[in-house]
Formats: C-alpha cells, sequence, structure tokens
C-alpha cells in the first residue's frame, strides 16, 4: 500500500485522496466530492494517523499514544472516534477501516495524489472514461459477436443451499450439496464451474444470488434451499441469468433424505440441460457417475470436504476424522481416500502445515495411491499424489506423469494447475509456471490463495515489480488475508527497501496469529504467542528475521530465532526456517548445518532452492550443488 501526498504550494500541507474523499490537512477537513464531512478534531487527527500509514497494522496502544499522548482516556474514547470516523466513511462494514482482533486496526485502501485539470479546461478524465467505454463496448460487441454464448463455455455458479429455518441448521449439508453439484457439473466439457473454495463465502446467505453471480464472474447461477424435516427432503432450486437478471429455470424437489443421490441426480440433469444444447453419452455417463449407495457414507464424506475447505489446522484434523469414518463404513469409497490425502498433504506442507512431512505425507500417500487403485480416473486423486511426488519424495518424474494425468481428467481443476505451477517453477520454467498460475485465477478469479500464487509465481521468478503488483490485487480482495503482506515483504526486501519489508512482514505475522508488536518488544511478544492458539505462522517470523539480520540489525534477527524455538514447542517448525535467519546473518555453517537437518525432515521447501533468491550468497559453496543433486534438481 502506498500513501502519495498531494504536492501543493510552498507552505502547504499535504492532502490525502482515497475512494472519492480527500483529507485536506491545510483546512483540517474530510471532504467527499468537494462537501465537508463533518469530524470532531481527535477523530481527524484517528483517520489523518491511519491513513498515513496504511497498509499497516496500527496497535491500540500505539494509537491511543498518537491521539492522547499526554492524556489518560479510557478505550470508550478511542471507540467512539473510530466509530465516527466509519460512520464518515460510510464504513459500518470496515471495508476501509478493518479491526484485526486483538491486534489493532489497518486502513485497508490505496492513498494517492489527486488528480489535477489541466489549464485547458478540458478534462482528462472524462476524456479517458469515454474512450475507455468505446473501447470496452467495441470489444464486448466483438466478443458476442465471433464467440457467441452458444459457442463458449457457460461459466456457473452454484451457491451454498439456504435453510428454510435458521433452526437446526447443518452447514455441511448445505455447502455439501453444492460441493456435489460442482463436482457433477464439472464434468461438463461446455462449462466452467466455479469451485467450492470461491463459493464457501457465501455459507452466510447474505448476499443475494446475482450480486455473488457478478462477483464469481459467473454467466448463471444456481441458487437453491433446503429443508429436512424427518426422513424426508425437500429441495427447491433456480438457475439464473446473471446477465439477464431473470430465471431460467426452477423446481422443487422432495425425496426421502436417503434419496439424497435421486435429488442431486435430478438436479444436474435438469441444470446440464438448461445450460448444453447436447450432451454426450460420456458426460451423461460421468453426470449420473457416482461413487458409493450409502447416503450415511456420502454424508461423512461432504462434512469432510466442509471442514478440509476451512484449510484451518483444526479443520483439517476434523476433515480427517470424517474422511476416516466414511472409509471405515465403505472400504471402497475413492473419494474419501482423495480427501484424506489431500488433508495429510496440507499439514505437512511447507506454508501452512502443523505437522512433521515424515509424519503426514506417508499418510497422504497411502490414501492417494488407495483412492487411484479403486478409481484410476479421479483426478484429485492423481493431483494429490502428484503434489506428494512433487513436495515430499522429490520424484521429479513421477510428479510430472502425475499432474499431466489430473489435468487431462480435469482440465478444470484449479489447485492442479495451481501446483503444477509451482513445480515448473521449481525446475526452472518460468513459462510454463506463469501459464499455470494464469489458467487456475480464470478458473477462480477470487481464491485467495489461488490470487496470491501470482505473486509467489512472480517473486519466485524474481520479477519484483509483478510481485508487487499482484500483492495489491490480492489484498484488495482481503488485506487481512496474510499471504500477500509476505510476498510484499519479501519483494521489498529483494529492492533494499527494508523498513517497508518489515512493515509487511510483521503485518503478515501478525495476521497469521502472532504478536502484533514489533520484535523489538519482544519480552511481552512472548508471553502473548504463549497464550495464542498457534503463535503465528513461523515461515511469516522466519522471513521477518532474515529481513532485520539483511537490513544490519542483528538484534532482532536473533530474537526472531529464539521465538521460533519458542513456537517449536507447540507446533512443528522446519529447520528451513532457521536456516534462513542465519543465511541472512550470513553465518554459512550454520546455515548449512539447518539445511541439512531439513533435508532429513524432508522439508518442501528444499525443491526450490534452484530459485531461492534468500539464499543467493551460498551457490558458489560446493556444499549447495551437492544438496541440490541430492533433492533432485539436478543430475
Amino acid at each position: 500500500m502506498s500513501n502519495v501526498p498531494d504536492q501543493p504550494g510552498a507552505g502547504s500541507k499535504p492532502s490525502y485522496c482515497f475512494e472519492g474523499f480527500k483529507l485536506d490537512l491545510d483546512s483540517g477537513c474530510l471532504l467527499q466530492e468537494g462537501r465537508e464531512v463533518k469530524l470532531r478534531p481527535k477523530s481527524f487527527e484517528l483517520l489523518k494517523y491511519l491513513v498515513e500509514r496504511s497498509g499497516r497494522l496500527v496497535g491500540r496502544a500505539e494509537l491511543m499514544q498518537a491521539i492522547w499522548p499526554d492524556t489518560f482516556v479510557s478505550d470508550e474514547s478511542l471507540a467512539q472516534c473510530l466509530m465516527e470516523v466509519r460512520r464518515a466513511l460510510q464504513n459500518e462494514s470496515q471495508r476501509l477501516v478493518r479491526t484485526v482482533p486483538r491486534r489493532g486496526y489497518i486502513f485497508v485502501t490505496k492513498v494517492s495524489e489527486p488528480a489535477t485539470a489541466p489549464r485547458s479546461g478540458r478534462r482528462p478524465g472524462v476524456e479517458l472514461l469515454a474512450a475507455a467505454l468505446l473501447v470496452g463496448g467495441l470489444g464486448a460487441f466483438l466478443y458476442w459477436r465471433v464467440f457467441p454464448p452458444e459457442s463458449r463455455p457457460a461459466t456457473v455458479a452454484v451457491l451454498p443451499f439456504r435453510p428454510l429455518s435458521q433452526n437446526g441448521r447443518d452447514e455441511s449439508l448445505e455447502l455439501g450439496m453444492a460441493d456435489a453439484l460442482i463436482t457433477r457439473l464439472s464434468n461438463l466439457r461446455q462449462t466452467i464451474v466455479r469451485p467450492t473454495s470461491a463459493v464457501r463465502r457465501y455459507l452466510d446467505g447474505q448476499t443475494d444470488a446475482l450480486t455473488a453471480g457478478k462477483q464469481l464472474q459467473a454467466d448463471w447461477v444456481l441458487e437453491g434451499s433446503i429443508q429436512r424435516s424427518g426422513e424426508r427432503i425437500r429441495v427447491t432450486v433456480q438457475l439464473l441469468s446473471v446477465r439477464g437478471g431473470k430465471t431460467s429455470w426452477a423446481e422443487t424437489f422432495e425425496e426421502k433424505f436417503t434419496d439424497l443421490f435421486t435429488v442431486q441426480d435430478l438436479i444436474s440433469d435438469r441444470v446440464a440441460d438448461a445450460l448444453v444444447a447436447r450432451l454426450t453419452g460420456e458426460e451423461r455417463k460421468r453426470l449420473a457417475g457416482r461413487y458409493t449407495s450409502n447416503a450415511e457414507v456420502y454424508q461423512l464424506y461432504l462434512r469432510g470436504r466442509y471442514h478440509w475447505n476451512k484449510r484451518t489446522s483444526a479443520g483439517l484434523r476434523k476433515g480427517i476424522e470424517y474422511f476416516q469414518q466414511a472409509i471405515d463404513k465403505d472400504p471402497h469409497y475413492a473419494p474419501a481416500y482423495a480427501g484424506l490425502a489431500d488433508a495429510y498433504s496440507v499439514l505437512g506442507s511447507h506454508e501452512d502445515g502443523e505437522m512433521a512431512p515424515q509424519q503426514a505425507f506417508p499418510k497422504a500417500t497411502e490414501a492417494a495411491r488407495k483412492a487411484i487403485e479403486i478409481d484410476e480416473t479421479l483426478a484429485e486423486a492423481h493431483a494429490a499424489l502428484a503434489f506428494i511426488q512433487f513436495s515430499y519424495e522429490w520424484d521429479w518424474a513421477g510428479a510430472e506423469r502425475g499432474f499431466r494425468r489430473a489435468l487431462q481428467l480435469e482440465p478444470k481443476y484449479a489447485t492442479v494447475q495451481q501446483w503444477y505451477s509451482r513445480y515448473a517453477l521449481a525446475l526452472g520454467r518460468a513459462e510454463a509456471s506463469l501459464a499455470a498460475s494464469k489458467r487456475a485465477l480464470e478458473l477462480d478469479p477470487i481464491d485467495l490463495p489461488i490470487h496470491a500464487h501470482l505473486a509467489w509465481h512472480w517473486f519466485y521468478a524474481r520479477q519484483y515489480d509483478q510481485t508487487m503488483e499482484a500483492c495489491r490485487r490480492t489484498m484488495d480482495l482481503d488485506s487481512q488475508y496474510p499471504a500477500p503482506h509476505w510476498y510484499l515483504g519479501m519483494a521489498y526486501e529483494q529492492k533494499r527497501d527494508y523498513p517497508k519489508a518489515i512493515g509487511e512482514l510483521q503485518i503478515a505475522f501478525a495476521l497469521s496469529g502472532g504478536s502484533p508488536a514489533p520484535l523489538s518488544s519482544m519480552a511481552h511478544a512472548y508471553a502473548q504467542a504463549r497464550d495464542a492458539v498457534s503463535g503465528g505462522n513461523p515461515v511469516y517470523l522466519s522471513s521477518l528475521g532474515h529481513a532485520y539480520a539483511v537490513a544490519g540489525n542483528v538484534e532482532e534477527a536473533r530474537k526472531a530465532l529464539r521465538e521460533l524455538d519458542e513456537l517449536s514447542k507447540r507446533r512443528y517448525v522446519s529447520p528451513y526456517e532457521k536456516a534462513i535467519v542465519h543465511a541472512g546473518l550470513g553465518e554459512t555453517e550454520q546455515t548449512f548445518s539447518w539445511l541439512e537437518k531439513a533435508y532429513s525432515d524432508r522439508s518442501g521447501w528444499l525443491v526450490y532452492l534452484q530459485v531461492e533468491p534468500r539464499l543467493e550468497r551460498l551457490r558458489a559453496d560446493p556444499r549447495f550443488s551437492s544438496l541440490v543433486k541430492r533433492v533432485g534438481l539436478l543430475p
């Protein structure tokens, strides 16, 4: 995030512009389209302080000290000022001023210099807008003439089903019905179906269907309601055209709850008929395909996927419980094995995992191979196994075959595109990595991990300006998602802008559950971390320690190493994280010592040795080449 002030005449104070507002420091006023928005002096000071630090987490204590430096006031005074600021910004939903629970506040939008009209009196903004409308209109005309709707794939969003009553809600069933239909409709050649990860955010039912469809960039949106009464279930569903805003088809189904499959078959058939002029026999077969006739097994699987989609440690472990229960009741149910493989893989992954790789990945491997043994055509199982072969087994040829097989079976599976992008870049194939990254984003344009993945690609391709731009686009979707702050901080570090690098990495660590305090205040950071659920992501803490080290702040880098020790008492911390901090400190022997420990642990980070910029100074050392060869990256 940047905050660029106006360039006023001599003696003038700067002004800041954002989202139709102007914070005029000369007059001490907040203006909206030239009209003053009333703010009390302290509320104006609070807004100014946040705006000048846009994109940075500001702690409650820091804000209190800045606004009331010599006065004792209660938290109520701060709360009143924040409420007044948000009301003035029409920001009751926290779109501009976000609260990070128990940590502080972030002003999340871009702050920039206001446009100045040229002397001729002509308004370039109007001319540019007219030109943009002309070009956009012409582009839309050509698109619909050259690629009419019937000749290009329809993009469909299936929203979580809504309960008719809030009493006894079953969110796993509501999202599970959507997930089942997403899986089935994804088999259609002439459709692109937004994945479950993209629609999960609409589970609360607060967004109307057409708005959700527009946000998901879909042509069609399927919404439904579900009601269960005893042993019977009633499902009402309608298919809406996002462009026309009208219902294309609607129907109500009522069956026994044990006949849930029948309801899903009927809905997917009707939707397919409404979207696609003619289905092939193979598509009809795949549309009606199922892996179990046991409704209880299927419900357990849906509950497992519901918790897996949360992508939290607790959610993944809960997902494992449900997948295992499904397997216990039907040992030949392939999707449950694939779900089990996915859950263990993420728990042991290099970025977010809390299990040691040697504990998690053997279980993931066993489950993935069992799923493939049961059904060789299950794309999710091939993708899971390929990810394991890439990041844990370092079987590069096997991973290549697995990813290609998964993409052949399901080219519209966004996650496998993302994983293949990482595999390609680890091997130095930047163009293939970028193509897969863009394809994943095309398939799932608002999924946060996939959005942030493009920044990951640019960082390891060493294109740091593109990294920053991709980070900012992801932050526009959700400024409290830590990954883009992490990538942005590392990009700033590579450009040697160490203050900004440290600021972004502190935000990433705080948003992941770590202490919001700068590491210069580690005395209470330790205590806060011990009280936290996870104490923050050690990957972000390691990157922060490295940034301190290369910036010359040795004391704070060593404090980061001590904090990694504290975290390792509560969760798994890869030795690679310590290696990175020691590398920043220029401590070669310690770096190689921890890299060897990472090798013994089969750390997934080692697959990126060839593209990791923070280890650049080690490349001339024979021990580095030896390590690269042992991982299989060199012959």
